[in-house]
């Protein structure tokens, strides 16, 4: 039993480790960002069939009608585009040759014949979905494979025009995936004229009907999990099914609305009703709220999307198992002859119970019983899914890194873990000794904490961002900065728990901020672990799961820089398109900083103390004014800190510096005096800049 449950744990573990994948994250921030789009479609959508169900049969429903269709048939399309910029966002440049070479091979694979149809009947449909992905991948790697840049030494880039770098870049690699996707279309039809046929009647014969019923079932969730849309991708075999069962006498698939699958593809209808009921994020609770009218003419969209369901490890075997399920219990009580098959064809937009009684032309009793069994089921299966994926997104023990206890005797804190941070000792290694062992007792007496101080814009006297300072706590309630970092850099798993917890605690202020009205963007301090650690990167990806847009900065110093310039770069880039803001940190106080500026795209440099500590200098203050105007040419903001007395403040007005932090200011505060003071500024008049 025991080594079952550790099985299950590693599984869980594995899915919530391929849940934070960067594709997968991108992916499903992606079909997020077309939610306003699918909202859209799922309203119109429902008009139309609430027409249609009226008998409204006017001007304006023609309109209504041909609006709905339009829509639905852009709709891959929009879900094409959308993946293919968040999958590249990180190369802001590419990304839109990427996006039009993607809906270009994305047409060939649907069928070229198709390419100049006018939106109608005879469009291409939903089963265009399919051709999603094979697009996105055929893509990719034809620019992988040809765009690589090659190692062409100072003068050849520089004698190389700028017309053969684009055709390198763009031109090639987007004629190579037109070329595969031809090739790939036509294999795909030769396949399907000759050698389909055989092998589909070949697998259809050697399988029972009711296998075939269920089987057909689960492999519409699948394919819904990856966004295609099964009905129309599998419409081929549902017909088949049809006329066997008509053959056979036996029930007829079309049960499937009827029972299998309330609210639509999953029986999302069962899990929005879990999530109005399980407590959960205020964020579901009003996708739920939004989704209720949808869901209940079956329309899904706004939750696979939405929370997304698709490409969601973690609520797989749940949107899996309840339409599959269902689908069993309902042919079993028909085949058992407890609940007669439905005289009757109904739409697949008619709402639970409603459906029951079109199908059977009055009140029938069992029927509308097994929905209310079928339902019941459903929210139990994902009564049980929605709490552990609820769980694991506010576990800090399986899915974020968790700070060392100091009563653990494995922890990095133990009198042990001496000989662990020390091991790289050079100099004065019995100074460092006592220091270490000073660091870790005084570690075990206390715990950490978070403070903020405020970034003010001077012109307004207002708060502009916020910045967490990590602190430690004594014993006696007094606050420390926290030097032991030093101590503890070489071991590198308690510096991640270190971060992890920063992290942590930085979203948990940042929603508690929410709540209370207040719209503040926190920076956090990192290390270079937030861009090397696959934990730290793990952690703040949840973070920006958990808190609201553009609420989230990240500063970095120069350290987080020496190692690989260009992949930091690149993840910054990428942040920075999920609306997360950079700072680099102590400006002025390294020796190459001013070789960064040229590459990096921060949107704040915030200057060291140190450049502004002799601001009375006539040199100083050129330097200072030097290195603000430098800033504003590179379209990035200044920030000074340390400004301590109204005589800098004074000076860093006059040359046109809006940010400062510092004591003069105001000193970093715990979190009840930083909320009085927004609920203070929060009820005063906004000053005129």
């Amino acid at each position: 039993m025991r080594r079952a449950q550790t099985d299950l744990h590693g599984i869980g573990e594995g899915f919530s480790n391929l849940a934070a994948h960067r594709t997968l994250l991108a992916i499903r921030n992606g079909y997020l960002s077309i939610l306003p789009y699918v909202i859209v479609m799922a309203i119109v959508t429902v008009i139309d069939n609430v027409c249609d169900f009226a008998g409204i049969n006017n001007q304006i429903t023609s309109y209504v009608d041909h609006l709905a269709a339009f829509i639905l048939e852009l709709f891959p399309e929009v879900i094409l585009l959308s993946l293919t910029w968040h999958l590249n966002s990180h190369d802001r440049i590419r990304a839109p040759a990427i996006m039009l070479i993607s809906l270009l091979v994305f047409w060939i694979l649907c069928g070229w014949s198709q390419l100049m149809s006018l939106p109608g009947p005879h469009f291409r449909g939903q089963d265009s979905t399919i051709a999603i992905f094979p697009a996105i991948v055929l893509t990719h790697y034809a620019f992988k494979i040809f765009s690589r840049e090659r190692s062409l030494s100072g003068p050849q880039r520089v004698v190389m025009s700028q017309m053969i770098t684009l055709n390198l870049r763009y031109v090639i690699p987007g004629v190579a995936a037109v070329i595969c996707a031809i090739v790939v279309r036509l294999l795909f039809e030769e396949f399907s004229r000759h050698y389909a046929p055989g092998i589909y009647e070949a697998l259809i014969n050697r399988i029972p009907y009711n296998v075939e019923v269920i089987l057909f079932v689960m492999f519409l969730q699948v394919l819904s999990l990856f966004s295609i849309h099964g009905y129309a991708t599998m419409l081929g075999v549902y017909e088949y099914l049809q006329g066997k069962s008509d053959i056979l006498n036996l029930p007829s698939p079309e049960f499937f609305t009827l029972y299998a699958t309330p609210g639509g593809a999953g029986s999302v209808f069962c899990l929005m009703l879990v999530m109005l009921v399980v407590n959960s994020r205020r964020e579901y609770k009003s996708l739920a709220k939004i989704s209720a009218p949808l869901t209940l003419f079956n329309i899904s969209e706004t939750l696979v999307f939405g929370i997304p369901l698709v490409f969601n490890p973690r609520m797989a075997w749940a949107f899996i198992a309840v339409p599959t399920v269902n689908a069993t219990i309902a042919y079993t009580a028909m085949s058992m002859g407890w609940v007669e098959p439905q005289p009757n064809s109904v739409h697949w937009a008619l709402p639970v119970f409603a459906s029951s009684y079109i199908a059977f032309g009055g009140l029938n009793i069992p029927s509308m019983l097994l929905q209310l069994i079928c339902l019941v089921c459903g929210v139990s299966i994902y009564t049980v899914a929605w709490r552990r994926y609820v769980r694991r997104e506010r576990s800090t023990e399986n899915n974020r890194p968790e700070f060392p206890l100091t009563n653990d005797p494995e922890s990095a804190f133990s009198d042990n873990a001496l000989d662990i941070v020390l091991t790289e000792e050079s100099t004065n290694r019995w100074s460092r000794i006592k220091q270490a062992d000073r660091t870790l007792r005084w570690l075990k007496e206390g715990h950490l904490h978070l403070v903020f101080q405020p970034i003010m814009d001077v012109r307004t006297m207002r708060i502009k961002h916020v910045e967490a300072l990590l602190r430690f706590r004594d014993k006696n309630g007094i606050l420390h900065r926290p030097r032991f970092l030093n101590i503890l850099r070489h071991h590198s798993s308690v510096m991640e728990g270190i971060e992890c917890w920063v992290i942590r605690n930085a979203s948990i202020a940042i929603n508690h901020w929410e709540d209370l009205g207040f719209s503040k963007r926190l920076f956090i301090n990192t290390t270079p672990l937030f861009f090397s650690s696959p934990s730290v990167r793990k952690c703040f990806y949840n973070a920006l799961n958990d808190c609201p847009v553009n609420s989230i900065g990240v500063e970095i110093t120069e350290q987080s820089l020496l190692r690989n310039i260009a992949g930091t770069v690149a993840d910054i880039e990428m942040f920075q398109g999920m609306d997360v803001q950079f700072a680099l940190d102590d400006f002025g106080s390294g020796y190459s900083s001013f070789s960064y500026l040229s590459q990096l795209t921060v949107d704040y440099v915030k200057l060291d103390k140190s450049l502004i500590k002799r601001v009375t200098d006539p040199r100083q203050a050129h330097v200072v004014e030097s290195i603000h105007n430098l800033c504003r040419t590179l379209e990035m903001q200044v920030i000074i800190e340390g400004v301590d007395d109204e005589q800098k403040m004074q000076f860093l007005q006059n040359i046109g510096v809006d940010l400062m932090q510092g004591y003069f200011l105001h000193r970093p505060m715990e979190s009840a005096e930083l909320e009085a003071l927004l609920r203070q500024e929060q009820q005063a008049p906004t000053p005129p800049e």
